[in-house]
């Protein structure tokens, strides 16, 4: 009877040791698992997963390395340690070369950098970063054939890849010459001609570059609108009108929009503001619904224009019953931000009249909330507004 009691005894710790080593299995499966679905695309993920596993501490350590590379500076030490302890965990990885490679670039020796970079992609033909640091290498020699053949690998494996070096291909746009190899390229990548032409529009030295590869088709994209309305804050009218003329639209301004019920998606509409002191809300074929909460001056929504030289009369109507002196028109002239025209307003209709020089080449109209003697929150909807010219103004 003691026989077959140690013997079940027996039976009951084989028992158990056969469901720990399963479960042990499961959790390192899993473990594995999600570091192959996500070492790549989720690494921090993986990390907290499975601490120290070399694919996650890799692709963390060469993103880093990449965007330092593009903004051409050597990479952090701690990136270089993080890329040391992955090389430790798989010793026939491209990361040692690598690391090598950046050392090699850091100190100006491109050749030597770049017969790494090569010997790092023929180690590992899948390696992300090797294939980022060639293209950035490759663009910043002006070698852009060489460069597209990574950027394409790029594409295909990585949503937003070679946004990292969209700065650097940018760079090689305002060289003489560039435009025509860049044109071909950059119809068939459009998310790379994107993340570079939004790097030109905030780049004072690229509006040659920029002006030449805008097309028809990109006046609905954000960085158009941005580089139109950065312009006009310049009063930098001739650039506002050869960007809207090589997008295929007329120079507008000249009047206001009306809103959409939406963001505008065209320079010359309407910008609508919702934060912590007020929020506009522009309700299609209806009234702008204003809320403003008191607690300090805000500008609750704003309209830029290119009016000629003359006079004008706004004319607008509030319903509800705000508080004289809460919402308030300005018409600010730019370059210099200079307030030309401003005027309560009240509730009911009401005009303001404006004239606006020859040295105000640009300008924009704003709707402010202000603070009362007392904070509060003020309610109104804005049922119309027009811009209309009077006399001599066209």
């Amino acid at each position: 009877m003691q026989a077959q009691g140690g013997g079940g005894a027996s039976r009951s710790w084989l028992a158990w040791v056969a469901v720990a080593a399963l479960a042990l299995i499961g959790v390192q499966a899993a473990r594995s698992a999600l570091v192959a679905a996500e070492g790549e695309r989720r690494p921090e993920l993986a990390l907290k997963a499975w601490p120290g596993h070399p694919v996650p501490l890799r692709t963390i350590a060469l993103r880093d390395i990449g965007t330092a590379a593009a903004r051409g500076q050597a990479p952090a030490p701690a990136t270089l340690a993080m890329i040391e302890r992955s090389a430790n965990g798989a010793p026939l990885a491209a990361e040692p070369l690598l690391v090598a490679a950046t050392e090699r670039l850091t100190a100006g020796d491109m050749a030597g950098g770049r017969r790494l970079l090569e010997a790092a992609l023929r180690r590992d033909p899948r390696s992300t970063a090797a294939h980022f640091m060639l293209a950035d290498l490759a663009i910043r020699q002006q070698r852009l054939g060489d460069a597209l053949v990574h950027v394409t690998v790029l594409q295909r494996r990585l949503k937003g890849g070679v946004d990292g070096f969209a700065g650097a291909l940018a760079e090689f746009a305002k060289q003489p010459g560039a435009l025509a190899q860049l044109a071909p390229v950059l119809g068939s990548q459009p998310s790379l001609r994107r993340a570079m032409l939004s790097r030109l529009a905030s780049d004072p030295g690229g509006e040659a570059a920029l002006r030449a590869l805008v097309r028809r088709g990109d006046a609905a994209e954000q960085w158009f609108v941005d580089a139109v309305r950065m312009r006009a804050a310049s009063g930098d009218v001739a650039g506002v009108r050869a960007l809207m003329t090589a997008a295929g639209q007329p120079l507008g301004g000249q009047r206001l929009a009306a809103w959409t019920g939406g963001a505008a998606t065209t320079p010359f509409g309407w910008i609508f503001v919702s934060g912590a002191e007020g929020t506009a809300e522009p309700v299609l074929n209806g009234p702008l619904r204003l809320i403003y909460y008191g607690r300090a001056d805000t500008v609750l929504a704003a309209h830029p224009l290119l009016l000629p030289p003359g006079r004008y009369a706004l004319d607008s109507t509030m319903a509800g019953n705000p508080p004289a002196g809460r919402f308030e028109w300005r018409l600010i002239c730019h370059p210099e931000s200079r307030v030309i025209a401003t005027e309560p307003v009240n509730a009911g209709a009401q005009r303001l009249s404006i004239t606006v020089g020859p040295d105000c080449p640009s300008q924009r109209l704003e709707l402010h909330g202000r603070m009362g003697d007392f904070p509060g929150t003020v309610s109104a909807e804005l049922q119309r507004v027009a811009l209309v010219p009077v006399g001599g103004g066209s």
